[in-house]
């Protein structure tokens, strides 16, 4: 065997000690990343705020969202704003002067930030293009324009659960989630959207989309007033409304209070930001007895196709019958609707514990969704014919304004009677007899229950309340579901007794709804898009106070209270309070577990605050530490 030369044992080891330290090197640098993660993250965000990154506006940016007679929901405007690096400037009290009286701002003050020694100071923020155009026709050194783009939701708080958010692109509740990829020119497959009819198209284009909703915003109004006329009352608690259309499934209008305003919806607590009517909650004996004839009067129907008065109908409980109708009703099956938000439905109810003895009322749910609810008993009213809960009434493909229309049957009537018409048309002469009488031939089932929640902790008393105002009773048009949550039944006994029906006012408020439907059921076919001015994102304005803005991490967004940043990262509470010009301090490194000063405290100008951060810190250990804050602010 020959010998290996020692030239080629030394070339051998050489390359393999070479291997070993590359390894090493890269072991160690993975090992680092992952102990100094987070601070390595901090100086990211650090040289982001530094060297802000421009968002060219586009045309062709997330698509606006209209309400049925094309009013604005939600709209993507441009965002201008003015710094300055100090170190570029060759004047600063010439360059002060001048920007002073084009923008109309104190020259001491912008002299005072031109002379700062920082690489970079925002000097005005949401410019409007008036202002744009000046400063830029100036060409002063060291004077720089920054543009982003902002979602703006000029309707603020109007149907906010059900037209939803969106952040950098991205839907996060509502219909900005449901439909993210239409608004964000993203190629849609017709499997994908079955429910909107693209006419024979295997998908949609990537030019964009706008979206025009069931909603009207003048019967919103109406609605929206009378929701928090019910909030107010109670003091504490949760109310929701909807307005479902019984012939198509639309909704008309939908209103919830506490609102949140999707422009500023970093300020809300989670609970505001449900929809109370996508959480399950005890449903009154009233309404779970109408149920309940409705199957008595579908068991005479099945067993001699003959229906039979409510009044002398059988009361014998057939399990398997009850279930099939409930089902067929959706009362017990899962819905899905395209304003629901990005939260799945929970897989298990939490566990009810009556307060009082229960009626008997055979297969009939006790605990359901109040959507669900209100589905079932339009299908029991409306003829049984099927229907599917929906917001979306048509996309408007740009720039050729083609149009493509919700219809999640595709005009079949095929499979979509769920209850017989005669039978239905009895169950309407029981609800004459049963709902309490209201304006416009209306019938309402209300009813109240009290329940203790158990949970974890052991349990919480929880009062519900539940009304259905169909509209009229003889031939249901509309029917308009109430809802309220009083938690821990914080709300006073008087304040109880003041909002003890959800629908004792509801009769000076049905007519004008009635009248509204029934004007654009006249004029929809003439309704048409007007051509709408293009202007900057600015603050200040009626419809324009505050935006979500998506154009990049450093985004800005006015505040003028302090937010609630418990667990956030730094990045994001740095860029919530960009705007608020504060002196922020960072104590640790991680996410922020405690913050002063406290969420809902106004901000002032040049204040201190103080930003606490723990790595990795559990839910539980943030909220422990938010809860004290409030009990000491409460203190003081």
């Amino acid at each position: 065997m020959a010998r290996r030369s020692r030239l080629k044992t030394e070339n051998n080891r050489r390359v393999r000690i070479w291997l070993l330290f590359v390894f090493l090197l890269l072991l160690a640098g993975f090992v680092f990343g992952i102990l100094y993660r987070q601070q390595l993250s901090n100086m990211a965000d650090i040289w982001r705020e530094t060297f802000p990154a421009e968002t060219p506006f586009v045309n062709g940016d997330r698509g606006t969202i209209f309400d049925r007679n094309f009013k604005e929901l939600a709209r993507t405007l441009e965002r201008v704003s003015l710094y300055v690096r100090p170190r570029e400037v060759e004047h600063i009290s010439e360059t002060a002067r001048v920007l002073a009286t084009t923008l109309g701002l104190s020259e001491s003050e912008l002299t005072a930030k031109m002379e700062r020694d920082s690489h970079l100071v925002w000097l005005h923020r949401d410019i409007s293009q008036e202002e744009e155009d000046a400063v830029a026709g100036l060409e002063l050194p060291g004077i720089y324009l920054h543009r982003e783009v902002a979602r703006n939701y000029p309707q603020q708080e109007y149907a906010s659960h059900l037209i939803g958010y969106s952040e950098n692109d991205l839907g996060l509740s509502g219909v900005e989630h449901y439909y993210n990829r239409l608004l964000n020119q993203d190629r849609v497959r017709q499997e994908d959207i079955p429910a909107i009819d693209l006419k024979g198209l295997a998908q949609t284009s990537t030019k964009g989309h706008d979206l025009v909703l069931t909603l009207d915003m003048k019967i919103q109004a109406i609605l929206e007033k009378y929701v928090r006329s019910l909030g107010e009352k109670m003091g504490d608690g949760r109310v929701t409304s909807l307005l479902l259309d019984t012939e198509e499934g639309k909704i008309v209008a939908g209103a919830s209070y506490p609102p949140f305003n999707p422009n500023h919806v970093w300020q809300h607590q989670e609970e505001i930001l449900e929809n109370l009517f996508l959480t399950p909650m005890v449903v009154p004996e009233e309404i779970r007895k109408f149920f309940q004839d409705a199957s008595f009067l579908q068991l005479g129907w099945e067993q001699s196709t003959q229906v039979y008065p409510w009044s002398v109908v059988s009361d014998n409980v057939d399990f398997a019958s009850q279930l099939r109708l409930l089902e067929r009703l959706q009362l017990t099956t899962d819905i899905h609707v395209d304003f629901s938000g990005g939260k799945k439905q929970a897989t298990t109810l939490p566990r009810f514990e009556g307060t009082g003895p229960d009626l008997y009322l055979g297969a009939v749910p006790k605990t359901a969704l109040p959507l669900k609810v209100l589905l079932g008993l339009t299908h029991l009213l409306n003829g049984g014919k099927k229907i599917q809960p929906h917001i979306l009434d048509r996309i408007i493909e740009r720039p050729q304004q083609r149009e493509f229309f919700y219809d999640v049957f595709h005009n079949k009537d095929i499979g979509r009677n769920v209850f017989p018409s005669l039978v239905s048309q009895e169950l309407r002469t029981l609800l004459s007899m049963q709902g309490q009488q209201g304006t416009l031939g209306s019938r309402r089932l209300c009813g109240e229950t009290v329940s203790l929640v158990m949970n974890d902790s052991g349990g919480e008393y929880v009062r519900d309340r539940m009304g259905l105002v169909v509209i009229p009773a003889e031939q249901p048009e509309m029917i308009l579901l109430l809802v309220s949550r009083d938690e821990e039944l914080l709300v006073p006994e008087s304040a109880a007794v003041a909002a003890n029906s959800l629908c004792e006012g509801v009769d000076a408020i049905l007519p004008s709804m009635v009248a509204l439907q029934q004007i654009y059921r006249n004029i929809a076919d003439v309704v048409e898009m007007e051509e709408s001015e293009e202007h900057n994102f600015k603050t200040g304005t009626d419809t324009e106070t505050v935006a979500v803005a998506h154009g990049g991490a450093n985004a800005a967004k006015p505040v003028q209270i302090m937010p609630d940043l418990t667990g956030l990262s730094l990045r994001k509470g740095l860029r919530l309070l960009q705007s608020a010009e504060v002196n922020v301090t960072v104590r640790g490194t991680g996410r922020i577990v405690a913050q002063s000063p406290v969420a809902g405290k106004e901000l002032e100008k040049d204040s201190s605050c103080i930003l606490t951060l723990t790595i990795d810190a559990p839910p539980e250990e943030g909220m422990k530490i938010k809860k004290l804050q409030v009990k000491e602010s409460v203190s003081d």
